[in-house]
């Protein structure tokens, strides 16, 4: 790998585009960049990552490979699919809307609105509170089976498992945040940070997150200690909202097929 800057990428960009619109002609409705080089926040290694709409009866793939030193990821989503993504309020929703929101265009078929339509499904989910709602339970739920692991590791004393489960606890803890204030990340590098600015979140949260993410040089037993009085904070944080997770005869059965 080799240092590149931001016009390198762009202009690798540049090539990849003619040869897609060679390739695949009019069944190419757009390409777009994502995720750093979109927001001009790359820096001299990180990776290339661009979204290819194309037509309906293409199905979705991903193409990685080295093209002048520089990993390029290219997601190939038929239009249908992605108008349909763009509008769900998924796990990953949290770090996955950003680039439904935040895309840099680089080609867009004559005369196709894809690219309006998709971004107006984005935005439009914002509004769709049962949906959220839903997302923020399922969330709790992930913390609380996060913090039964954690607490497993912690009593088994293996170093290496208590450190994954800290995080994989972090985790899930920013991705609930973020849908109680229906905001996506920029990326997963900056989302810690992002999250300690959001208008709503339990009381202490900046002081315990950075605690148990490990920003702060404590010991496995301060960082333990921290997840379990997070967890509790959340618990009254959601509670004070309105928003329970424990339910009873919640046992659901398998649909028929027709």
């Amino acid at each position: 790998m080799k240092r590149a800057s931001h016009e390198d990428r762009l202009r690798i960009v540049g090539e990849i585009r003619n040869q897609l619109k060679v390739k695949l002609e009019n069944n190419l409705k757009a390409l777009v960049i994502f995720a750093s080089t979109a927001k001009k926040q790359d820096r001299a290694y990180s990776d290339l990552e661009l979204l290819a709409i194309v037509a309906d009866d293409y199905e979705e793939s991903i193409s990685t490979f080295m093209k002048d030193e520089i990993y390029c990821k290219i997601s190939y989503i038929p239009y249908t699919k992605a108008l349909r993504q763009a509008g769900e309020i998924s796990r990953d929703w949290p770090i996955a809307a950003d680039k439904w929101h935040r895309m840099l265009p680089i080609y867009v078929k004559e005369n196709d609105e894809c690219l309006g339509h998709i971004q107006t499904a984005a935005w439009q989910s914002l509004n769709n509170d049962k949906k959220f709602n839903e997302a923020i339970v399922k969330a709790a739920l992930r913390i609380q089976k996060e913090i039964g692991s954690l607490i497993n590791a912690f009593e088994k004393e293996i170093p290496s498992d208590v450190c994954t489960q800290l995080f994989n606890f972090s985790l899930s803890v920013i991705y609930l945040l973020a849908f109680v204030n229906r905001h996506f990340y920029q990326g997963l590098r900056y989302a810690w940070e992002e999250s300690k600015k959001l208008s709503q979140m339990p009381s202490d949260y900046i002081r315990l997150i950075e605690i148990v993410h490990g920003e702060k040089e404590l010991s496995m037993t301060n960082r333990y200690n921290a997840a379990l009085e997070l967890w509790l904070k959340i618990q009254i944080w959601l509670k004070s909202m309105g928003v329970y997770w424990e339910k009873k005869n919640e046992l659901r059965l398998p649909k028929k097929l027709t």
